[in-house]
């Protein structure tokens, strides 16, 4: 149930830097979800799930971060990832990455599925 390429996801204005929003397709067992990252500026899109735990990173809508903003955290263990490579440094999931979505901003500066 990926989103279609050319899929409109969010006007990136829109999103706070450092700032994270995710996206559910589908229903039930065939559902996936994605959030789009803004950070340092740059525009970023990974799967949302935790390389560990197989759920989503989010732990209420749009909670991504540590509290201090400096790394994605998942709300079900605590592990901390890279926000730019997506690698998990601290946690049980430590060395492996979440899986980068493709995206990319279009002419009206929406964030597109690639």
């Amino acid at each position: 149930m990926r989103p279609e390429p050319g899929t409109r996801l969010i006007e990136f204005s829109t999103l706070e830097d450092p700032g994270a929003k995710e996206f559910s397709f589908g229903e039930g067992k065939q559902r996936f979800e994605l959030f789009v990252l803004r950070w340092q500026g740059q525009l970023l899109a990974y799967e949302n799930v935790c390389p560990h735990a197989r759920t989503p990173l989010n732990w209420r809508p749009g909670a991504f971060f540590t509290r201090d903003k400096s790394a994605l955290m998942c709300g079900t263990h605590a592990a901390q990832f890279d926000a730019l490579t997506g690698q998990c440094f601290l946690g049980p999931c430590k060395n492996q990455s979440l899986t980068r979505f493709p995206v990319r901003l279009d002419d009206d500066g929406w964030v597109v599925a690639a």
